[in-house]
């Protein structure tokens, strides 16, 4: 693996869509992909449901006309919001004052979760899903289409014959299946599968490298801080691989994923909502994997996360 910039981030690094917006974030969601494809980063993760149903056609519109030869992963399953314009505004009317009420933000998100439409693996329906996700997409093809949360009980098997058809007309690449949680709990279907990173110091040994791994920003990020106020040698060895004069505290989000990156061959997702919080965060990670100290660092950061007290 080339550690030095771009081939580390064409094949390791994917951009998560989950933040790309309409409405009054159009801009900045354009944005966001077309700095992501200027740091070199080539795999985009969308669905439906993203960015409350603008994620898909958001990315569609800042890929069309680049040159640069893409990945792109969708989801099927759960269905694009209703009333998207209206939840637009919903969203632009809480997002400034959500700062200044606690769990404002998170009551919402779960207000529109509790009236979202359940998942559906019906035959028809994850066709129309499809279908209108090329539209969205202005693609004739998708890499990845993955089931989105799906369940034990969910019927997948009869969904087998219309995917590979779709590989065979070249409209898909490979289908999977993708989940919010561990792995432990991703109903696996298919070739491709997408689930959250493990958590900092679990032991782990069977990430594949086809495999897509989101949440290593979430999870490992904020074990990073707390693992340096106990360990003042671990807090200097991270600081010697970043950019000089960085503090360590401000550079989690890239050690989380120099972290990941170090533990396992998968792909990774990054979701930043600004362009300048993903230049950042990928300029630290590239000095912090260009140093020759990384691999040692990394396995100081998960000894430090196995002695962590419980909590």
């Amino acid at each position: 693996m080339d550690t030095n910039g771009t081939d580390l981030l064409t094949h390791r690094l994917g951009f998560g869509c989950g933040r790309l917006n309409g409405g009054g974030d159009k801009a900045t969601s354009v944005r966001l992909v077309h700095t992501a494809l200027d740091l070199g980063i080539r795999y985009f993760d969308t669905a439906p449901p993203y960015g409350l149903g603008a994620s898909e056609s958001v990315l569609g519109e800042a890929l069309k006309g680049r040159q640069e030869v893409v990945t792109v992963a969708t989801k099927a399953g759960l269905a694009r919001p209703a009333s998207p314009g209206l939840k637009q505004k919903a969203r632009a009317v809480v997002k400034p004052i959500a700062r200044w009420i606690p769990g404002l933000r998170q009551a919402v998100l779960k207000g529109m979760a509790r009236r979202a439409a359940p998942a559906n693996f019906d035959f028809d329906f994850i066709a129309r899903s499809f279908e209108s996700s090329l539209r969205q997409l202005q693609r004739g093809r998708v890499d990845f289409l993955l089931m989105h949360e799906a369940q034990p009980h969910d019927p997948l098997g009869p969904l087998q014959s219309l995917l590979e058809r779709y590989m065979a007309t070249g409209q898909l690449g490979a289908y999977g299946s993708s989940t919010g949680e561990p792995a432990n709990q991703l109903v696996r279907f298919g070739s491709v599968r997408q689930y959250r990173c493990p958590a900092p110091g679990a032991d782990w040994t069977t990430v594949n490298p086809a495999d897509v791994l989101h949440g290593a920003l979430r999870f490992v990020a904020p074990a990073i801080g707390p693992a340096m106020a106990r360990d003042g040698q671990l807090r200097d060895q991270l600081a010697s691989l970043l950019p000089a004069g960085t503090d360590p505290a401000d550079a989690t989000g890239a050690l989380a994923l120099a972290y990941a990156l170090a533990r396992f061959d998968s792909r990774l997702l990054i979701s930043p909502h600004q362009p300048q919080r993903l230049v950042s965060t990928v300029e630290q990670l590239r000095c912090i994997t260009a140093s020759a100290g990384w691999p040692a660092a990394m396995s100081s950061l998960h000894a430090a996360f196995k002695r962590a007290p419980a909590s």
